[in-house]
């Protein structure tokens, strides 16, 4: 699917039917046909368009025949099974071209700013390196107000609670993968040749470096939290389980003791005492008295 889209007098971004100049190309999902249509069109390379719509493809930026390709990967609910996604950004000489194999949700942003200019590609740029930016850092700080609500009652996690905690650590360990080559093609797209910033736009990007660094930082502490927690909820589960069957065991011994001497006394032998009619509170106290030095036995090497 290939949409276009221009920036009216209004300031609104518009959908136009047709290509024009200084217009905003979207496509995703794009057939063959709409492949071939966009190297015709754009002067475009076809393993370079086709990476772009590859689900695992690395932040990078490349500098090809004037026209340069960013490739981004951004946070997304609308992939299965998968924290973020990949799209890519082709800025030519008179279009600002997106393509992707889903209609991510930075899309919705870029088409609802004032800000996104379509005449201007540095600027526009700027506007969607933010927005990347935006969508982690709003994702990893969701991520710790959960994490520091967990560890608040981490005493009454359950299954389902860790089931989340697993979750969210690998979504941060996703984002973790993500980050080097995302800052490293930030810095990287300063060097591009075929784009041309202004020294506020350039002091912008080195911002949006530090901020990344910094949610970069965030994002490790929080995942070493999480492990905490996990570890600790283990540890717990393991100690549990073993004082249960310690309790369990305990018993069966104790339990074990009077059905050992009574079914020694229900043997149809002759036995010692068999005919003394005290013969009956004798073995209680028999039993009673090995429960008294098993008990003792268990609290000196501390079993109980």
């Amino acid at each position: 699917m290939i949409e276009y889209f221009t920036k009216k007098k209004s300031g609104k971004l518009e959908k136009i039917s047709k290509l024009a100049p200084n217009s905003w190309v979207k496509v995703v999902d794009p057939n063959e046909e709409e492949i071939k249509f966009l190297i015709g069109k754009f002067g475009l390379d076809k393993d370079s368009l086709l990476d772009g719509l590859d689900q695992n493809e690395v932040p990078r930026v490349e500098d090809e025949n004037s026209l340069a390709y960013i490739y981004l990967r951004v946070p997304t609910s609308k992939v299965e099974n998968e924290s973020t996604s990949s799209f890519l950004i082709i800025i030519t000489k008179n279009n600002f071209i997106t393509v992707s194999m889903y209609d991510l949700e930075i899309f919705e942003k870029l088409a609802s700013s004032k800000y996104f200019l379509t005449d201007k590609r540095e600027r526009s740029l700027l506007q969607l390196l933010f927005y990347v930016f935006r969508a982690y850092s709003l994702n990893v700080r969701r991520i710790i107000k959960e994490v520091k609500k967990d560890r608040r009652n981490i005493r009454k996690l359950r299954e389902k609670d860790i089931f989340d905690l697993v979750l969210q650590e690998d979504i941060l360990n996703d984002y973790l993968s993500g980050f080097s080559p995302l800052i490293d093609m930030y810095n990287r797209i300063l060097k591009t040749r075929s784009l041309k910033f202004k020294e506020d736009e350039k002091e912008f990007i080195e911002d949006l470096v530090v901020d990344l660094n910094q949610t970069f930082n965030t994002c490790r502490t929080s995942l070493k939290t999480i492990t905490n927690m996990r570890d600790y909820y283990s540890t717990t589960l393991t100690n549990n389980l073993n004082r249960i069957i310690t309790v369990l065991t305990v018993f069966t011994i104790f339990l074990t003791i009077p059905t050992l001497i009574s079914s020694i006394y229900g043997m149809n032998i002759s036995l010692p005492l068999q005919n003394n009619p005290s013969i009956f509170l004798l073995l209680v106290g028999i039993t009673v008295l090995i429960w008294i030095i098993v008990f003792f036995g268990f609290k000196r090497y501390k079993i109980i």
